[in-house]
């Protein structure tokens, strides 16, 4: 059985945050600490408590394992002072819990001597990762899950940003919705979402053109195409693949970020990537949604987990 501790420490502001530590029952020295990080607006155990199985099986490898909650979320310290959700992504997005997630680290090293750290989480808690990995030296590898690479400021205006492949997967919805009166009760009152609906349907009669070779990352066009891209993702992630690290990239298929990591990150840097491909282990699980909600997608994300994990 693993040891659980409920412990506190100070983020850079001197505001306390909670915690709780896994220790394994056989520790194995020779891996890293490991940090797992809050997604979003949620708690450490994750949405559906998803952090916690991953945690047990850390804890099976020999990894200790540590859980928390930003500042201003969960039993944490601090408040947060946005009115719109999307402003607190945002924030999160370009780094707002990087100097917790530092304040973490330097706990375990303080208290247990860790020198070496694994980060991983979902969504928001990806991304954090990768900013404090760009940060920390120490930190060799990532366990992303749905990793964001956009901003969500630009959430007011969905239809501008969506990628193709999430507007494929809006027109089959509403091809589904066809005979449900609900649906047209709010196409008549001024309830859909217009604009994505007419670029869903014109993808019908406008194909794609066909691939050019790659433009510029950093040219006015491929700047247009990116459009809500986060520009602090690109450099972070190539300055943790230059130095070594590696990462399990897990996406959920039904997820909107698969689609964008693809169209708005990929297809820019396939050059560059190539070079780091043996570091990166990029995985999707089939039908599954955001929060990985079902059992089977779960022990697919854990499966895939472990093998890495052993590797």
């Amino acid at each position: 059985m693993s040891e659980i501790q409920a412990i506190t420490f100070n983020n850079e502001a001197g505001q306390r945050l909670f915690g709780t530590l896994h220790l394994p029952s056989t520790p194995n020295p020779a891996l890293p600490a490991v940090v797992l990080l809050s997604p979003g607006v949620k708690m450490r155990v994750g949405p559906g408590r998803l952090y916690v199985p991953l945690t047990e099986l850390m804890n099976t490898l020999g990894y200790t394992v540590l859980r928390f909650d930003f500042h201003g979320l969960g039993d944490s310290e601090g408040e947060l002072n946005e009115t719109m959700l999307a402003d607190v992504y945002n924030h999160i997005e370009v780094g707002r819990y990087v100097g917790d997630t530092l304040s973490a680290m330097r706990w375990l090293r303080e208290t247990h001597g860790s020198k070496r750290f694994m980060l991983g989480g979902l969504c928001g808690g990806a991304i954090t990762a990768l900013l404090a990995a760009e940060r920390d030296k120490s930190v060799e590898s990532l366990l992303s899950l749905g990793m964001t690479v956009t901003l969500a400021s630009n959430a007011a205006t969905p239809a501008k940003y969506l990628t193709r492949g999430q507007l494929d997967s809006r027109r089959a919805g509403y091809y589904r919705r066809l005979l449900q009166p609900k649906s047209w009760l709010r196409l008549l009152t001024f309830q859909s979402e217009y604009g994505v609906i007419w670029r869903s349907m014109k993808r019908i009669f406008i194909k794609d053109p066909p691939k050019a070779a790659p433009v510029a990352p950093t040219s006015a066009a491929a700047i247009e195409q990116r459009g809500n891209a986060n520009p602090l993702f690109p450099p972070a992630y190539f300055a943790f693949l230059q130095r070594g690290g590696k990462a399990l990239m897990i996406f959920s298929e039904k997820d909107r970020l698969q689609s964008e990591y693809e169209e708005k990150f990929v297809a820019f840097h396939q050059q560059q990537l190539a070079t780091y491909q043996q570091q990166i282990d990029q995985h999707v699980i089939p039908g599954a949604n955001h929060v990985l909600s079902f059992h089977q997608w779960r022990d697919e994300m854990l499966a895939k987990s472990r093998a890495w994990l052993a590797s």
